[in-house]
């Protein structure tokens, strides 16, 4: 069995045989895998003792060198934990993964992995995402790869309907016109996005 297809069956599982689905999840070699598998069994854990499977997860998502593979997929335990009702725990983790995005030398990867702790944290309140996104808009320049550009017009389409002066503001601290004219035709065209689902059984 391949480690996507374990991590699929630790997902079927964790709504009806959690103990099943936590067994296959930490039989998973790949951490980036186990990092979501057990970010999914923690999210449907039946019980309030989800908390020390996130911190296995956390474990499993610090434990790779790639510091892009560390920033990115810490996503999934940020948003088990908000969707458990921890906000504080998510901004915890969210806060470190702001912190290390700097070192990620790739500005199209850095974009990303900021894009992903955004979309985690975007369902919570507006003080938990908005440095998750002040962050991203940092990363969109020097606009180097096509993904600063895509994951910032996406960003603006998750907010504009709640905060246009923060769609504003976002605007006049970038520079690049094409990333800038692209924005501001989605914010005519009154275009909107929703962050992805993280989790489903």
């Amino acid at each position: 069995m391949s480690m996507t297809d374990q991590r699929q069956l630790a997902h079927r599982l964790s709504g009806t045989e959690p103990d099943h689905a936590l067994a296959v999840a930490r039989k998973i070699s790949d951490p980036w895998f186990r990092c979501q598998a057990l970010s999914q069994v923690a999210r449907y854990w039946p019980d309030g003792d989800y908390d020390r499977l996130l911190k296995e997860a956390l474990k499993a998502a610090n434990s790779q060198d790639d510091v892009y593979k560390r920033v990115t997929v810490s996503a999934w335990p940020i948003r088990a934990h908000l969707e458990r009702g921890s906000p504080s725990s998510s901004e915890s983790i969210l806060q470190r993964c702001i912190g290390a995005a700097p070192s990620i030398a790739n500005m199209g990867s850095r974009s990303e992995a900021l894009f992903m702790c955004f979309q985690a944290v975007k369902p919570g309140a507006a003080d938990l995402w908005k440095p998750a996104f002040w962050a991203l808009v940092k990363a969109t320049e020097p606009a180097l790869a096509w993904r600063q550009r895509r994951n910032i017009r996406d960003a603006v389409s998750m907010v504009a309907g709640d905060d246009p002066k923060l769609v504003q503001s976002a605007l006049s601290k970038l520079t690049d016109e094409k990333t800038t004219s692209a924005i501001t035709r989605d914010v005519e065209n009154k275009r909107r996005a929703q962050p992805r689902p993280f989790f489903w059984i």
